[in-house]
């Protein structure tokens, strides 16, 4: 396969569609996007297909707990094999894994009709994939653009994937409708093999390493696992970040995994004001992915990351204080701007910050710590909406999303986090003679 160049000089143009000048990342865009737009309609069909097949809660309830579990329980190892492995080829294997998992339960929905195990254990190995496919994306990021270019890249990639998602859920429900569940899921693993053509087509250089190798080769992914976790030790700004993310998952989760009830109990809507709030969210998560490479706000993710995720806060509670529609809009694109923003600001800070060796365990650490906040968070949520109602229970989640963020404003090293280093002044010329 012919070389070619995986970065692009910095340029100061304010367009971000410059950024297709570059095939990589050009050709990763393509395949992100497709595959999202699968992704949603393929969860469409298989919710679908279980519920009709068992009228069952708890199996829809499995379906969704199966989604989180290879991310818990591989998600550190997913880790280490990206930094130990090549990413283009990871990605490329894990694409064709999902297309060809999605394209045997097609097949045998076709031939044999539903089997409600057969789809949970379907679902279950493309998680298994996706555990390992998803960072191994965003560490790739950095080896196909430039610093200068990473936020104005990663907003592109995930406002894309935001908005064929959104598109994809009711693509879905007419496919299933016009074609049949077969074909909707013949669909989906064909957006997989998109994005693995997409993949295999990239060229993405070795990264660099700034701490030596292990004497006598490769250690163990365990003992990696371990080093990646002591590296992620080993770095506050890093840690407290984390794991005030993960918090604010926890709390997000009670607002917009009850969005539906928000949208009947609170403001009295039905099907068409939940699929106006629905919109609205998605909206304001495409916006807030493109901004911080406008604004810049990537300069200084210290300080604009807690003030986004805190803004999204405060605007769940304003969700939680009306009850009409227009404000609750309004309150949704504010919310979703807010945590997009933090979010793909927080992505190009750490893709600038952590060693290429690492990269791959911080993300995959990330991960799998944020998916073991989302089934809590949803837990904790349905218990609170229950016994005191869907409006204090988005009170709580606002009020606990602005102050898990009290650390990072009351934290100078996470303030200072990202910053331009003043450079040292010049020194004298030296005498003549």
């Amino acid at each position: 396969m012919a070389t070619e160049t995986t970065r692009r000089p910095e340029e100061n143009s304010s367009n971000p569609a410059r950024l297709f000048r570059n095939r990589n990342f050009t050709r990763l865009w393509v395949g992100s996007t497709t595959s999202a737009a699968g992704t949603a309609i393929g969860s469409i069909i298989m919710v679908w297909l279980v519920y009709s097949a068992t009228h069952s809660a708890i199996a829809i309830s499995v379906l969704g707990i199966v989604q989180f579990l290879p991310t818990l329980g591989f998600g550190l190892l997913a880790g280490a094999l990206i930094d130990r492995l090549d990413r283009r080829r990871l990605m490329f294997t894990c694409d064709v894994a999902r297309a060809v998992t999605f394209g045997g339960i097609a097949l045998y929905v076709l031939l044999y009709g539903v089997s409600t195990i057969s789809l949970i254990a379907a679902v279950f190995v493309v998680a298994t994939f996706s555990t390992v496919f998803r960072p191994a994306t965003n560490a790739a990021i950095p080896r196909i653009l430039g610093s200068g270019d990473l936020a104005d890249g990663n907003g592109l990639l995930q406002g894309a994937s935001t908005i064929a998602q959104f598109i994809g859920s009711p693509v879905g429900g007419l496919i299933l409708v016009v074609l049949g569940a077969a074909i909707g899921l013949a669909i989906n693993a064909l957006t997989f093999a998109v994005s693995g053509t997409m993949i295999f087509l990239m060229v993405i250089g070795p990264g660099t390493r700034t701490t030596p190798k292990p004497e006598g080769g490769r250690s163990s992914l365990l003992r990696e696992v371990g080093d990646g976790l002591r590296y992620i030790r080993s770095k506050n700004v890093l840690l407290v970040i984390t794991l005030t993310a993960m918090g604010a998952n926890f709390f997000l989760m009670m607002c917009f995994g009850f969005t539906v009830v928000y949208t009947t109990d609170a403001l009295h809507q039905g099907a068409t004001g939940f699929s106006i709030v629905v919109a609205a969210n998605t909206g304001g998560f495409a916006i807030g992915a493109i901004l911080p490479g406008r604004l810049h706000l990537d300069r200084r993710p210290g300080v604009w990351v807690p003030i986004s995720w805190g803004f999204s806060g405060l605007c769940i509670i304003g969700l939680a204080a009306v009850h009409a529609l227009v404000p609750a809009v309004l309150f949704t694109i504010g919310a979703g701007l807010g945590i997009s923003l933090g979010n793909t600001t927080w992505l190009s800070g750490v893709q600038r910050e952590v060693p290429d060796e690492y990269m791959g365990r911080f993300f995959a650490t990330d991960e799998a710590g944020s998916y073991a906040m989302i089934p809590a968070g949803l837990a904790v949520g349905g218990v609170l909406v229950v016994l005191y109602g869907i409006g204090w229970t988005y009170l709580f989640a606002g009020v606990g999303s602005l102050v898990i963020n009290l650390p990072l404003v009351l934290s100078s090293g996470v303030r200072a986090w990202g910053a331009p280093r003043a450079q040292p002044p010049p020194e004298p010329p030296l005498p003549a003679g």
